[in-house]
């Protein structure tokens, strides 16, 4: 029987999957229009967007004019999405409140979006003590004088909508406040395309902070640093936690979707999950009616949803509470039904350190998110620093192999073809060099690590007006 010839099989594959490549990156330029840096490695990519930019010149002005997210709510150095892991998309913007996109609504976060506060209203968290909501200086503040929003900046007390004619002077979490000033991040030195590092600092009278954000990417793992440093002259505690704005392949919240918490109410004599529902009743509906909670022999606690989200239906459970002994470290797997999954871990949670530990475990839902919170505890002494990372891993159904398309000539059956009847081992050597040429050659036209079109104008190197990787604010 004849053989096939290897190059005719290589190239074709090589130029077919550069193309796949290609096709899955092609985003439209509504997706495209906001200044972003895309981290590649072989087998992920992930846009960040960049934060509103120090250093001046005409182009930095204009990206600071088109920044994806300069809300109120979340860290403006936290919004990584449109995850790519093969050809699965996760964390994207196709269903989570994106017609049309508004950067300024404190909602309009995307994917790892994270944020300093519990999630609900009050300067401090309800029954917690001097437990501060994310906010620095709040109460000290008069109506129309300047406070901090960790993560986001100096905002003006009384400036929501929510706010006028609030005598008690509520703080509004999800409430869009006028900015005192407009918050600056500064990009620091990178080793390559697959990390960025961002910074800021804010102060406002004895209070001030500098948060340090660094994504990263290495195989299969993203990791997202935070190095937090209280800059003023009075101590906080505060909690944090990322949304994780989580749809696969924008396909909307429904079966098919399994969450296994890191999370055991070992205590517990009965087989049955316990949880609040603080919303039921006000803004969310019933979670047992779109969810099947269950527990394993170890207590432990999987989500598994059986029916679709309609439109407008927010469900949230918060399953650490503090009448029911459980042990966490914060870590979950989150399954789509496309067949990708997600396992988060925080390793400075696996340590016995006091900063952070865990404070909550909430699980939120609608039509286009299913997030797992689970919520850091961060204590600060003036001066002091503390460091968290989220670890992820992607992977795929053993049916569905990750990686890069292009990747897919590295297992080709065209490698378990040997032309021994044919070529000498020195022919055979020199085309082999020549196919894997025109397939590096295909890689670097459709789908190179470092594309233009896929970077904002914010350069790699650290940026300043002085040459500073970081001005004082």
């Amino acid at each position: 029987m004849a053989r096939p010839s290897i190059c005719p099989l290589l190239v074709l594959n090589a130029i077919s999957a550069a193309m796949a490549v290609a096709a899955a990156a092609a985003i439209p330029p509504s997706r495209r229009s906001y200044p972003n840096v895309t981290l590649h490695s072989p087998v992920l990519s992930a846009r960040v967007f960049m934060p509103r930019m120090g250093g001046g010149g005409r182009d930095r002005d204009a990206d600071n004019e088109n920044v994806y997210y300069a809300g109120s709510r979340f860290e403006h150095g936290s919004m990584i999405g449109d995850v790519l892991f093969g050809d699965r998309e996760v964390y994207g913007r196709g269903l989570w409140r994106s017609n049309p996109h508004d950067p300024t609504w404190p909602e309009s976060g995307v994917g790892l979006a994270s944020e300093f506060g519990c999630g609900d209203d009050g300067a401090t968290c309800v029954g917690k003590g001097d437990i501060t909501n994310g906010v620095l200086g709040y109460d000290e503040a008069k109506p129309g004088q300047p406070f901090l929003k960790i993560g986001v900046g100096a905002l003006v007390k009384g400036s929501c909508p929510e706010c006028v004619g609030d005598e008690n002077g509520v703080y509004r979490f999800n409430s869009p406040y006028k900015f005192h000033r407009l918050p600056v991040w500064y990009v620091l030195p990178s080793p390559g395309p697959n990390e960025v590092t961002f910074v800021s600092e804010e102060r406002v009278g004895n209070y001030g902070y500098r948060i340090q954000k660094t994504a990263r990417l290495d195989g299969n793992i993203m990791t997202v640093r935070s190095i937090l440093t209280n800059l003023g002259e009075e101590r906080f505690t505060t909690p944090w936690y990322s949304h994780h704005f989580f749809t696969g392949d924008d396909e909307p919240v429904g079966p098919g979707y399994v969450l296994d918490l890191g999370l055991s109410e070992y205590a517990l004599s009965t087989s049955t999950p316990r949880f609040r529902q603080p919303g039921l009743g006000t803004w969310s509906a019933d979670v047992n009616e779109y969810f099947n909670v269950t527990m394993a022999s170890d207590k432990s606690i999987s989500v598994s949803v059986k029916k679709v989200l309609p439109d407008g239906v927010k469900l949230k459970a918060e399953f650490l509470d503090d009448n029911i002994v459980t042990l966490t470290d914060g870590s979950f797997t989150l399954r789509a039904p496309s067949g990708i999954s997600v396992y988060e871990k925080i390793p400075e949670l696996q340590t016995q350190s006091r900063n952070p530990f865990i404070y909550a475990y909430n699980v939120y839902a609608e039509r286009g998110t299913l997030s797992p919170e689970p919520t850091l505890l961060l204590y600060l002494e003036p001066g002091e620093t503390t460091t968290w990372t989220q670890h992820l891993k992607f992977s795929s159904d053993p049916e569905m192999p990750a990686g890069l398309p292009f990747l897919s000539f590295f297992w080709s059956e065209a490698w378990r073809v040997v032309p021994s009847d044919n070529l000498s081992s020195g022919s055979a050597l020199a085309l082999l060099v020549a196919c894997l040429g025109v397939a590096v050659a295909a890689w670097a036209r459709f789908a190179g690590p470092r594309r233009r079109s896929d970077y904002s104008s914010i350069p790699d190197h650290a940026s300043g007006g002085n040459g500073n990787a970081l001005s004082v604010v």
